[in-house]
């Protein structure tokens, strides 16, 4: 084998150690930073291509605007120049290989492997494609494995990235005179249509507009063949391959294997679809599918941790059940007597909402004979002795409907104090909430902000200080404290979030949809930005600007059970601290 004339030389600041690989436009190497003292890569960018004074305006502009990408799956560029005549791009040397060589041996990965990886490389090209770049060479050659997070991938190699404006739907290239494509069955070559034949969008090879979903459509590309093994289309020539992607519909996922979940195959068959409108409009909402996918293949249940609730049949026996039981949630009114533990709530109490378990049958007859001597209140809502339902008894709403709460002082009426197993205050831009160790839940709300409007944006910022990472916390909105009814959005440290809607003092919430966030922060003092979008009855919900899903292809919630009530915070014990540093409701 001929030694490479590079290796063991210096371009710049880099000694070239060993090569990597090479492709159609560069070979790339591993090289060590002198001055830096860290290993790197550095791509030379081959000669006959970096002569082309064209190639070299290209090369510039391409190399500044991938250089300003900044994400944890997508490889950093460090330098890029020229010395001894030679074009180079060093970046960040990764060094666990391709995904490319990890499916080398054609057997499908596991669904949730495969959903792990392309969730990475979705996200990593909608950021590309925020600022303005389709990558259109996406591929398991450029997607590469971290050997520090063997669970991590990052995907590399712009070079032949297209510019485009991000807020069009499409650009066109100037590239209709350019002549037929080689005829080699993977990669095209430079100056004519670009890109690998295997993984190539219709509208690349038909030389049409391109956009994000030329890159969508790749993706689905390899995740085909991260399901099955093989990509989708077979041929020895460019040319077959390229009447493929336009002409032929691939053999159907599960048809070559049964094992993958029809939700991936929906989302595969819908990437791979030959007009770009029929496809993910973009990678996020692909990213957002697949979140789904990833939900529904485990359909994991996330319980809010240790809340009891006694047997409300207690002539049956207490069995192990499979789903934890919903606690209770109930309310003191008149004609109940309260629990020995408790307390008269202080001058400024808590609105809070605490599960405690149901009454036996005959507590309403003695209710009924003493309801009339009793005239006492229980916690912030005042019961009236009627038995007819009570309307809600809360502030009229800010004539705007909009507030922006950063606890510089308490203009919101936010409960303070130690009341019932939960201490809060508001000090320094922090509203400081700390529950005992008693397991229970706490709903306080603003009261001097009213009722919310049928459509709004709210959104909360909230860290966990203290506690279980199996604690949930988060936010509430349309609450009724005095049917103990309104929804919930909430999330723990272990990664999973669940949507509640809670139907009354004596009825166990209903799961309306759960799963796991890769967005979600999860360690200790990190706070996590939560937000509800509601639209007349639809509700969209997102964990740090990433859409949550709720089904395989669907982000909205349809639910019209509650439409007024006030918003709120979600805070669980026992024995946990948060801190919310921001609350914030706008209107359309």
């Amino acid at each position: 084998m001929e030694q490479d004339p590079l290796i063991s030389t210096q371009i710049r600041d880099y000694l070239i150690r060993s090569s990597l690989g090479e492709g159609g436009m560069a070979r790339v190497y591993r090289a060590y930073h002198l001055r830096l003292r860290r290993e790197d890569a550095i791509k030379i960018i081959l000669p006959g291509i970096a002569h082309d004074p064209t190639f070299k305006a290209r090369f510039e502009q391409e190399a500044q605007l991938v250089a300003t990408l900044d994400h944890p799956n997508i490889v950093s560029i460090y330098d890029f120049g020229e010395d001894r005549s030679l074009t180079y791009l060093a970046m960040q040397f990764v060094g666990g290989g391709t995904l490319r060589q990890r499916l080398q041996h054609a057997q499908p990965l596991e669904a949730s492997l495969a959903i792990h990886y392309l969730l990475q490389m979705a996200r990593a090209l909608h950021h590309a494609h925020q600022h303005g770049i389709v990558h259109r060479d996406v591929k398991p050659q450029n997607m590469l494995l971290s050997t520090s997070a063997p669970d991590q991938l990052l995907l590399s190699d712009f070079g032949i990235a297209k510019i485009f404006d991000p807020g069009q739907e499409e650009t066109h290239l100037n590239d209709a005179t350019l002549p037929a494509p080689p005829l080699h069955p993977l990669t095209t070559s430079t100056g004519q249509i670009v890109g690998t034949a295997a993984y190539m969008a219709p509208e690349q090879v038909e030389r049409l507009p391109v956009d994000a979903r030329t890159d969508v459509y790749a993706l689905g590309v390899v995740l085909y063949q991260m399901l099955t093994g093989n990509v989708p289309f077979q041929s020895t020539t460019t040319v077959g391959l390229m009447y493929h992607h336009v002409h032929t519909l691939p053999t159907p996922v599960r048809q070559v294997n049964p094992n993958v979940p029809e939700a991936l195959a929906r989302i595969t068959e819908r990437a791979l679809a030959k007009k770009p409108v029929q496809r993910f409009p973009s990678a996020e909402a692909m990213a957002v599918a697949l979140e789904a996918a990833r939900a529904a293949l485990t359909r994991p249940f996330f319980p809010i941790p240790n809340i009891q609730t006694t047997n409300p049949h207690p002539s049956q026996p207490s069995t192990p059940i499979s789903a934890p039981t919903p606690p209770i949630y109930t309310r003191y009114n008149p004609a109940q007597t309260p629990p020995a533990s408790y307390h008269p709530p202080a001058s400024n109490p808590l609105p809070y909402v605490t599960p405690v378990p149901q009454r036996k049958n005959w507590l309403p007859t003695i209710a009924a004979i003493f309801a009339a001597l009793l005239v006492v209140s229980f916690t912030i809502i005042k019961w009236p002795a009627s038995s007819a339902p009570l309307p809600l008894t809360t502030p009229t709403p800010t004539p705007a409907g909009t507030f922006t709460d950063t606890f510089s002082s308490n203009a919101y009426d936010w409960p303070q104090g130690n009341d019932s197993g939960i201490t809060a205050s508001i000090e320094q831009g922090r509203y400081t909430l700390i529950t005992d160790h008693q397991q229970n839940t706490h709903f306080p709300y603003p009261r001097a902000v009213g009722l919310l409007p049928t459509s709004f944006t709210y959104t909360v910022e909230i860290a966990q200080d203290q506690g279980s990472p199996q604690v949930f916390y988060g936010l509430i909105f349309y609450l009724q404290p005095a049917r103990t009814q309104c929804y919930a959005f909430i999330i723990n440290n272990n990664g999973n979030y669940q949507l509640l809607r809670y139907d009354g003092a004596n009825v166990p919430f209903k799961h309306l949809w759960e799963g796991t966030s890769t967005a979600i922060q999860r360690t200790l003092h990190s706070k996590n930005r939560l937000q509800v979008v509601a639209r007349n009855g639809q509700y969209n919900f997102t964990i740090n600007d990433q859409t949550v899903p709720l089904k395989p292809d669907q982000t909205t919630l349809s639910d019209t059970t509650y439409t007024s009530g006030v918003p709120g915070l979600f805070i669980a014990g026992p024995d946990t601290s948060f801190t919310v540093t921001k609350v914030q409701l706008a209107t359309p």
